[in-house]
């Protein structure tokens, strides 16, 4: 038999091959050293049609990287929602990110169950890709918080003397049941889901990690990237006392289908005078650079593309100051890549 003939009797019995799977389209995060981490490519970040869990320690900066990314797929022209298990989201606090919480370009649910939710984003993808209202390049981005916080309806429909052994497991089984769903549906819709979710400690672990996250192992599985947050808090000396300003979130990239993983990135979170967190992506970017030795430490000074110093914050000031992102940017473009560190993920 020929290779022609072979080709005419596939096409005839089975139809053409199905289009390939590629993530061409991505969110940016506002931070090119987190996209490169994530997806191999500073002009890359969270990947349109895939899953995407975010997971650390309580105040670590998650719904707030969540927010701006929000805030992000609306400047894109996209649409955003968010599923609030936890019942915890500040509405207040997100538009001082610059988030428009008006209809249709943010969805905001409250649902009672994990099944709930999961149908509702689902549903509100399908409904706003076959609108044809916002272009196919726009992106869809859906927020889940968190997984630790929702309930299976198996739970919900009980009284809290009727819980037994088995409702420990069940939010781990109803994952591992909904989440093929909803990463088909990712990619059907090309929207991207972004699942929040918290750290447990496993008991009697003494060797190895002993951090787990709820919700059981179908996450893993599923997640075409997943990102481990841990913190450091950033002290000053004002006044002769020490005064907390705000953290030093660190990001690891524990798994991506999207580049090599174990690669890290750290964002700078400071807080202003009313109590409001704020990224400070410039002073993080110039501490990434004088990592990469892109850019020239002495002591506390930095030696800035014009062959003078400046102290690290006011290097800062001068660059958003005078706009001089551009320019930042184009240093980090040019710097070396980060490279995986699995010892330290």
């Amino acid at each position: 038999m020929s290779v022609t003939k072979l080709m005419a009797d596939l096409d005839k019995a089975l139809g053409a091959n199905h289009e390939a799977q590629a993530v061409t389209q991505f969110i940016n995060t506002g931070y090119e050293p987190l996209n490169y981490a994530l997806s191999g490519r500073h002009d890359g970040g969270l990947p349109f049609g895939r899953m995407v869990e975010m997971f650390g320690e309580s105040s670590s900066g998650k719904t707030a990287l969540a927010t701006q990314w929000m805030v992000e797929a609306q400047r894109m022209g996209g649409v955003a929602g968010f599923i609030d298990w936890e019942k915890s989201f500040d509405v207040n606090l997100a538009e001082g990110f610059g988030l428009n919480t008006a209809r249709p370009h943010w969805l905001y649910f409250r649902p009672k169950t994990w099944e709930e939710g999961n149908m509702l984003a689902a549903k509100a993808a399908k409904l706003i890709r076959e609108s044809g209202v916002i272009p196919a390049s726009a992106p869809i981005l859906f927020v889940y918080d968190s997984i630790a916080a929702a309930m299976p309806k198996s739970m919900a429909d009980k009284e809290i003397d009727e819980y037994s052994m088995n409702d420990t497991t069940a939010l781990a089984r109803v994952t591992s049941t909904t989440l093929k769903a909803q990463a088909a549906y990712c990619a059907e819709f090309n929207a991207t889901f972004l699942y929040l979710n918290q750290i447990r400690l496993k008991p009697g672990v003494v060797y190895g990690d002993p951090t787990t996250t709820p919700g059981g192992k179908a996450m893993e599985f599923y997640a075409t990237c997943r990102m481990s947050l841990g913190r450091q808090k950033i002290m000053e000396d004002k006044g002769g006392e020490k005064e907390f300003v705000g953290q030093k979130i660190n990001i690891k990239v524990t798994k991506s289908k999207l580049t090599a993983p174990f690669k890290s990135a750290a964002l700078r979170m400071s807080f202003d005078e009313l109590g409001v967190a704020r990224f400070d992506v410039t002073t993080s970017l110039i501490d990434y650079l004088i990592d990469k030795k892109a850019l020239t430490a002495s002591g506390a000074r930095v030696t800035w593309t014009d062959g003078k110093s400046y102290y690290r914050k006011a290097l800062a000031e001068k660059i958003d100051s005078e706009g001089l992102q551009a320019e930042l940017r184009g240093l980090v473009a040019k710097a070396p890549a980060p490279v995986a560190e699995p010892d330290a993920a």
